[in-house]
C-alpha cells in the first residue's frame, strides 16, 4: 500500500518519499515520511483490512512543514462521502484522517517536522 501511496504523490508532484525510513536531515532535508504502523485483516480474509499509516512532513521551518502537512492531509482525505481515490491503475481505496497534522519535532538543522494519521482501505 505504502508503494500505490508513493505513486499517488509522485505523480502529483511531490518528491523526496521516503517508506518506512526517515533520513538524517543532513543527509536530505526536505521529505515525506509514509509509514505503515498497522494493518487489521477482517475475519473473512477478503482483502479489505484497514492500513493505518502515519505521514510525516519534514521542512526547514515551522510555516513550511505545517503548510506542506496541510496540503498532504487535505489531498489524502476522501471525505465524508469515502469517494475512492485511485492511487495507480490497479489500486484504489479510501483514505480517512485518524489524526491532524500536529508537530513532532523542532531539531537544530534547523528543521520543523509535522505529522498525521490515515486509515487506508478498500
Amino acid at each position: 500500500m505504502l508503494d500505490a501511496l508513493k505513486a499517488y504523490l509522485t505523480a502529483k508532484g511531490y518528491k523526496d518519499i521516503c517508506l518506512d525510513y526517515m533520513p538524517d536531515p543532513s543527509k536530505l532535508l526536505d521529505v515525506i515520511y509514509l509509514g505503515e504502523w498497522s494493518h487489521t485483516v477482517p475475519a473473512i480474509n477478503d482483502g479489505t483490512g484497514v492500513h493505518y499509516i502515519q505521514v510525516q512532513v519534514r521542512r526547514a521551518t515551522y510555516s513550511q512543514a505545517r503548510e506542506a502537512c496541510f496540503s498532504l492531509f487535505f489531498l489524502l482525505d476522501s471525505g465524508v462521502n469515502e469517494t475512492l481515490i485511485p492511487l495507480t491503475d490497479e489500486v484504489s481505496c479510501i483514505l480517512r484522517p485518524r489524526r491532524g497534522p500536529t508537530i513532532l519535532e523542532r531539531g537544530e538543522t534547523p528543521h520543523v517536522t509535522f505529522y498525521f494519521e490515515l486509515a487506508l482501505w478498500g
